[in-house]
């Protein structure tokens, strides 16, 4: 197996994502079983969201492999840069949600109502977050891509 992605080394690493991924798959299939034993809303709705949270993991780990495995991840700074304007409008958007989140949170008083706004609260702070990296590997991209062109010149 050729290794594609340059500083991942393919033995013990994908050894773990392998792993990973079938720890991913017992997840899925036990909160299954327990959606399929409760009709109550916030376990249904928990393990559903558990679930969801699972199978996205899963899909992410297989790129990671297929990162390391097959074909690098590439992202130019112009491909960044022709989506910066709407990236940040979407960050916005996102700072709005978190602040009615926090603002909902602080206002509600019933536990399963602080609940469900935690796990709102929980995902609207990691987009935030996630924009965040993509405007540091946005940054990060450009300086590369500058420095490598200067030691071109």
């Amino acid at each position: 197996m050729e290794l594609k992605a340059a500083g991942e080394s393919p033995g013990r690493f994908l050894d773990l994502l392998t792993e990973w991924q079938v720890l991913e798959d017992k997840t899925i299939a036990s909160a299954g079983e327990l959606l399929g034993k409760t009709n109550n809303s916030i376990v249904r709705m928990t393990m559903e969201l558990i679930k969801h949270d699972s199978e996205r993991h899963k899909i992410i780990l297989q790129m990671i492999r297929d990162t390391v495995t097959k074909e690098a991840m590439h992202l130019s700074p112009d491909e960044l840069a022709s989506l910066s304007d709407v990236l940040n409008r979407h960050m916005e958007l996102e700072s709005k949600c978190l602040a009615f989140a926090d603002e909902a949170y602080a206002g509600s008083r019933l536990f399963s109502t602080r609940y469900l706004l935690s796990i709102l609260i929980a995902d609207e702070a990691k987009h935030h977050g996630l924009l965040n990296q993509l405007n540091e590997l946005k940054r990060a991209s450009v300086s590369t891509s500058t420095g490598s062109r200067r030691r071109r010149e």
